[in-house]
């Protein structure tokens, strides 16, 4: 049997040598726990750290104020990020209202802008933490001006859950 000191706990297979499958690591240190019997009863344990470090690198990474043009590539990496922080957490990944945005063709609004906020926001709950505030903090879904200030902001945060 095997138990992570963030949770969780399972069962391992195996004679010599063992393979346990579905252990999950929080971000941070992670203490798995091994306990083994033999098949006249007797008991073992074993212990061992699992750090899990997350880290992020972002595509023209600090975006520059009133020069860089908003780029898809911004937006789905901040969402493979968010998305990893919240599967770390324990949440899901997020239900973006486009899932696929398409360099070229795929017009960034106000609404992909509210998800990446929504989304880290929810992970900085589940975390424990106070969410960020955000510059313009009162968007709505609409015609919007997407800002470098407002992508950097986020990916500022999502690093600070690393």
């Amino acid at each position: 049997a095997w138990a992570n000191s963030r949770g969780g706990s399972g069962t391992a297979t195996g004679t010599t040598s063992w393979t346990a499958s579905g252990i999950v690591l929080q971000p941070g240190p992670n203490v798995l726990t091994v306990t083994v019997r033999d098949a006249a009863g007797n008991t073992g344990t074993a212990s061992l750290t699992v750090t899990l470090t997350l880290t992020f690198t972002f595509t023209d990474d600090p975006l520059t104020a009133e020069s860089t043009l908003i780029k898809t590539v911004y937006i789905m990496e901040l969402r493979a990020a968010i998305d990893s922080v919240r599967v770390a957490l324990g949440l899901a990944t997020f239900a973006w209202t486009d899932p696929t945005l398409t360099p070229g063709s795929t017009t960034i609004n106000a609404v992909h802008l509210l998800e990446l906020r929504t989304a880290l926001n929810q992970a900085y709950q589940a975390a424990g933490q106070t969410p960020p505030t955000y510059t313009d903090p009162d968007i709505v879904d609409g015609p919007t001006v997407i800002k470098g200030i407002h992508l950097n902001e986020l990916r500022d945060a999502v690093r600070a859950l690393e």
